[in-house]
């Protein structure tokens, strides 16, 4: 049973490397462009040393339920529990924030940004911030198959206005993945998740 139980954990895992490494072959842009957003960071940082109002940045999320079975249409309470826990964490009210390990603690932090369903979709028609899409696909890779409807995935929403976040059954043993921060603007930005 042991060698079981650590051999399910062992397939977990996050594919944003290997998504990040992909992105960074198929498109030689977005090399350049993911290089230059430490740049901007230490910019934006050494311009607004002095800025410290809070200022709460509320993000817009679309959340993709690409499904097959009934299992996988996950319901709408489950992803708005996900929404909060995603706030908690990033405004740092979650209830493990007592357990930070002291290296940690002297910048640790609210990050003042926070997560909402979108309410509005990009033909400026009232939403849930729940798009939902039954498919005749299997499991989703990471080829960006899950981005695009005509692959059987779901095409994203604009990604300077919405965080995307796909859900599917995931194969190869991944959590998920995520594309990280970059000025670069592409099909398929955001998280996708099993």
């Amino acid at each position: 049973i042991t060698l079981i139980v650590l051999s399910s954990f062992g397939q977990e895992k996050c594919g944003t490397v290997m998504h990040t490494d992909y992105l960074m072959q198929k498109y030689p842009n977005y090399r350049v462009e993911r290089d230059k957003v430490n740049l901007q960071t230490e910019k934006w940082i050494k311009i607004n040393s002095h800025y410290n109002q809070k200022t709460i940045i509320t993000i817009p999320v679309v959340v993709h339920v690409v499904w097959k079975t009934q299992q996988q249409n996950i319901s709408d309470a489950q992803i708005q529990s996900q929404i909060d826990v995603l706030n908690k964490d990033y405004r740092r009210t979650n209830i493990d924030q007592i357990n930070t390990p002291s290296v940690w603690q002297s910048i640790a932090a609210d990050c003042e940004i926070e997560f909402c369903l979108a309410q509005t979709d990009p033909n400026g028609q009232s939403t849930n911030g729940i798009n939902r899409v039954q498919t005749t696909h299997g499991q989703f890779t990471m080829n960006s198959d899950i981005h695009t409807s005509s692959s059987g995935g779901a095409d994203d929403w604009p990604n300077n206005d919405y965080l995307n976040i796909w859900v599917c059954d995931l194969g190869s043993g991944l959590l998920g993945y995520a594309t990280p921060p970059s000025s670069w603007i592409g099909d398929g930005d955001g998280l996708v998740i099993g």
